[in-house]
């Protein structure tokens, strides 16, 4: 079975519920408290597996209760904890994140055990990178630590999907050494310095981000679907209608579907269709990894519009 390896973030969310955002100094009453295994990476790992991804995760969470947690969490998923290192000094990362009766969220990542994971631990596993058929990461890491990882896979000539989330200017010594690059709407400004206000505007930032070099940029545009951007040129992928009761999550489950996809030999058009469905169904429930969906239920609701799986 062909392996995708996850190198990325655990984060403990503690997600609170309100009927709005408090502004600067205000203070509201919230409405419910629940805590949910979460964080970027974890999730995508999560979400490929859940597919029926063979996934291997690397990164690092805290001597605690809350790391406990993810790695019973992970062999319950069948996925591969050999390379989750365990810190003595930093905590499982945490996220303090606000909903509001929209279903919109803010979020706050205090990373702990997540920043300690070095360089030097990412060189100790360059064997399991090398044998991967796809590497997938994101930017909850030290950047050090992400930017040396992407010129690893590019030595290794292994494909690399880059969620490049929480977003921050990348130089293009790295963006043109990676294969797939997964910004939303708002992602894309801050990559590009352009504002992204309209179809036209993503295709713009898309294409200022082909000239630096990515190989495939695939926008993800939340109920509006994705647009591929790539030397073939650009293709808007529809998404799916649903009822939004959590947009937690939903970038992750459309980045760990489309790696899912990569390396089961969907076209990048075909694997985009899928992976919306997969996001679709992610903000229908609560939580991040509990939002996850299996792919029995994929496939129902991807039957439903008519779009032939492989």
């Amino acid at each position: 079975m062909r392996t995708i390896t996850v190198v990325g973030s655990f984060v403990m969310d503690m997600i609170g519920t309100v009927d709005k955002f408090p502004l600067e100094g205000e203070t509201v009453i919230g409405k419910t408290l629940k805590t949910f295994p979460g964080g970027k990476g974890a999730n995508q790992a999560v979400a490929a597996a859940r597919l029926g991804g063979k996934v291997n995760m690397i990164g690092m969470v805290g001597k605690d209760d809350f790391g406990n947690t993810f790695k019973s969490l992970f062999k319950d998923e069948n996925i591969d904890i050999t390379h989750v290192l365990t810190s003595e000094t930093e905590p499982t990362a945490v996220g303090l994140i606000q909903i509001n009766s929209l279903g919109e969220n803010k979020i706050v990542v205090i990373p702990g055990a997540n920043y300690e994971y070095s360089i030097e631990d990412l060189e100790e596993v360059r064997e399991v990178l090398k044998n991967s058929n796809l590497v997938m990461t994101q930017l909850e890491l030290k950047h050090e630590v992400t930017f040396k990882l992407i010129r690893i896979c590019h030595e290794l000539n292994v494909p690399l999907i880059l969620n490049p989330a929480p977003a921050i200017e990348i130089p293009k010594e790295y963006l043109e050494k990676i294969t797939y690059l997964t910004p939303n709407e708002t992602e894309l400004e801050i990559l590009t310095g352009i504002r992204v206000d309209s179809m036209e505007s993503v295709k713009e930032a898309t294409r200022k981000l082909l000239d630096l070099g990515v190989k495939n940029v695939i926008g993800t545009l939340g109920s509006k679907g994705a647009i591929i951007g790539n030397n073939n040129g650009f293709q808007h992928i529809e998404g799916y209608k649903v009822d939004v009761v959590d947009t937690v999550g939903a970038g992750d489950s459309f980045n760990g579907a489309l790696a899912y996809c990569i390396v089961e030999g969907y076209s990048l058009p075909e694997a985009v269709k899928y992976s919306n469905a997969v996001g679709a169904l992610a903000v229908t429930k609560h939580g991040a990894i509990p939002s996850l969906p299996r792919k029995e239920e994929v496939e129902e609701l991807i039957s439903g519009k008519g779009f032939p799986l492989n």
